[in-house]
Order: C-alpha cells, then sequence, then structure tokens
C-alpha cells in the first residue's frame, strides 16, 4: 500500500519550484507532480501536468491526473507592470488553483505558498528591520496579502490549511528564470574578466555596506516540506533565510577571489544599461567556453540586480519564530553558499 503523500509543485519552472521538486523527488517520500504553463526546462522523475493557471477550469480538466494531491506548493508568480495588475493576475492563479483541487482532489489537506520581502515593504527599498511576521501590512495594493486574504477565507470550516513562507533573495541554481541573482552575479563577473575590467559593486556605496540577507534553495525546499507536514505551522506565517546576516562588501571581495577578478570601489551605474548591448558577448563565450547555449537574457535580469545592489538601508528578516516553532535548519554561512551556487553553474557549463 502506498502511504506516500502527493504533492502539487505549482510554478515548477521557477527557481523556487524546480528546487523543491527535486528535493521532494530526493526524499523518496513524495509523490511528485510538476505544474507549469510551459514545458520543464529540466528532466525530474515527478509528474509533469501542464496548467495555464489563469483558466479557470484548467485543473478540472486535468481531474484525472490531480485527485490524488495531498499537498500543494505555491510557487507561480506572473510580472506585471502595475501593482494593480501584478495582484489581479497572481490572485488568479491561486484561486484558480485552491478551487480547482477543491473539487478533484478529495484528500487534500494543505497549501503552503511562498510571499517574501514585498510583504514587509522590500519593494519600496526601505522597512522596518530585523522584520518580524507580525509587523503591520504597508499600503496596497499587494498581491501577498491578497492571496493571504483569499487563503484566509477559503479555508474557513474546510478540511485543508495553510502556511506562508517568507524567504528573502532566493540564491540557487536555476536557467531560463532570469530573476535570479546568483545567475547575475555569476554573468557579471565572468564577462568583467573576459573584458579584463575590475568587477565593481554597481550600486551605491552606501548599499555596500548595508547589512542583508538571502535563502537558499536548500534550506527554502526543507522549511517548505516542514511547514506542510506539522501541525504547528496551521495558518501561520514564518520568514526563512540562511540565518546569517552580511555586507555586500564583504561578499565582493569572495567573488573576486573565486572568478579570479580584480575588485575596485564601488562604482554606481545602471547593469540593465550597460549590459544591454553585451548579448554578443555572451554568445562569443558560450562558443569559446563550450557552454550551454543560454541567450543572456534567460539567465539574467538586470533590472533586478539595479534594485538589489541599490537598496540603501538594512534589508533582513528575523526567522526566531520558524525556530521556536521546530525548523532548525536556518544555519549556512550565506557567502560560502552563493560560491557553491557559483561552482554548480559552472559544473553545468552555465558560465565558465
Amino acid at each position: 500500500m502506498n502511504n506516500k503523500k502527493t504533492a502539487l509543485v505549482a510554478g515548477g519552472n521557477g527557481i523556487i519550484g524546480s528546487n523543491l521538486a527535486q528535493y521532494l523527488t530526493q526524499t523518496g517520500n513524495w509523490d511528485v507532480i510538476v505544474t507549469s504553463r510551459t514545458p520543464l526546462h529540466y528532466e525530474t522523475p515527478a509528474t509533469f501536468v501542464p496548467l495555464d493557471l489563469l483558466d479557470p477550469n484548467a485543473v478540472q480538466a486535468k481531474a484525472d491526473e490531480l485527485k490524488g494531491v495531498t499537498h500543494v506548493f505555491f510557487a507561480s508568480y506572473i510580472e506585471n507592470k502595475t501593482l494593480a495588475e501584478q495582484t489581479s493576475v497572481n490572485l488568479a492563479l491561486l484561486e484558480n488553483l485552491i478551487n480547482g483541487i477543491e473539487q478533484v482532489a478529495p484528500n487534500f489537506e494543505h497549501v503552503t505558498f511562498i510571499q517574501g520581502g514585498k510583504a514587509y515593504g522590500a519593494h519600496l527599498g526601505i522597512y522596518k528591520t530585523p522584520a518580524k511576521e507580525t509587523d503591520l501590512r504597508t499600503f496596497p495594493p499587494n498581491f501577498y496579502y491578497s492571496q493571504e486574504d483569499f487563503l484566509r477565507q477559503a479555508s474557513k470550516g474546510k478540511k485543508w490549511s495553510w502556511t506562508a513562507l517568507r524567504p528573502d533573495i532566493v540564491i540557487g541554481f536555476t536557467v531560463g528564470n532570469p530573476m535570479n541573482l546568483s545567475n547575475l552575479i555569476a554573468a557579471y563577473a565572468s564577462m568583467c574578466k573576459e573584458l579584463n575590467v575590475a568587477m565593481r559593486f554597481p550600486g551605491t556605496p552606501r548599499a555596500y555596506q548595508v547589512v542583508v540577507n538571502v535563502t537558499g534553495v536548500e534550506v527554502l525546499s526543507k522549511s517548505m516540506e516542514w511547514a506542510a507536514l506539522n501541525q504547528n505551522t496551521r495558518e501561520e506565517i514564518f520568514n526563512i533565510t540562511n540565518g546569517d546576516v552580511f555586507r555586500w562588501e564583504q561578499a565582493w571581495k569572495k567573488f573576486g577571489e573565486f572568478f579570479g577578478v580584480e575588485i575596485d570601489q564601488p562604482q554606481t551605474f545602471s547593469l540593465q544599461e550597460y549590459m544591454a548591448d553585451k548579448g554578443p558577448l555572451w554568445d562569443q563565450m558560450v562558443q569559446k567556453y563550450g557552454l550551454q547555449p543560454y541567450k543572456l537574457d534567460k539567465l539574467v535580469q538586470w533590472g533586478f540586480g539595479d534594485f538589489i545592489f541599490n537598496t540603501e538601508y538594512d534589508a533582513f528578516f528575523d526567522v526566531n519564530k520558524a525556530r521556536r516553532y521546530g525548523f532548525h535548519e536556518m544555519h549556512l554561512d550565506s557567502i560560502e553558499h552563493m560560491l557553491q551556487t557559483f561552482q554548480t553553474l559552472r559544473d553545468n557549463k552555465i558560465i565558465p
């Protein structure tokens, strides 16, 4: 008799979903279903079920394949130009998925969904630190709030429940998802070396000094499984990071050593502007070093780096609530973790 739980990982092509699917399959404790609107860009032993979650009927159309789902891990996200549009489209993704799973999966018991720094106002460039789960909301619209409010209301009186996790900048291996800081740093460093120029921190001198934190995909995946399986996590919100803090100044020197490139003082410039003409350079590097044939814009979103590297206020979370509730995996050295991620990119021939 199969006593495994069945996980449905939504957002399977993203950095969070792809790494979670890999983690859950490796545990051997789950039957894993991965869903995405587009075909997966990686191989996995998990079952792939394509779903367009903007279609209210998409889950019902795949009822036979999804009827065994017990746990949903929601990491889907669609970028949009305005906050209002961003909220409406991302709320629709979650509503259509949960409303559908309720109908087709009689043993559905829990959804773990991802929030993040925007819950504290990180997108505004400043928020109270260390951020705690009890901090007051910022002015809406904010799709995290809308999704949370939907789950609070929809789960009332039901046999299923929810948990929200709030990672900060997510660090890990993935391709095809350009909002990925580790890819961005690695590509920037690699091009600095190729062009024989110093790898300068491209943000402001003040941003070079602020205290920040990041969340590794391994820690996040473990926390998502923990949240799904423990009763004391029900209807709770938890910050999840590597457990330490650092300054970019400390990290940058280590990055330079790893990539064998000179480091100089910060010099503020727009990555998005200066990288606009670097596609051909990257294509040449792909040929020269025998790299995987990814276009630069499939690996990196430079505007994301411009925002992160120009945040001039401390940006970090208090993670002690999750520890008090029993999650004890947040003890990494974040700089070393990023270096390990760069090595994984190198080993997979994504960077030279």
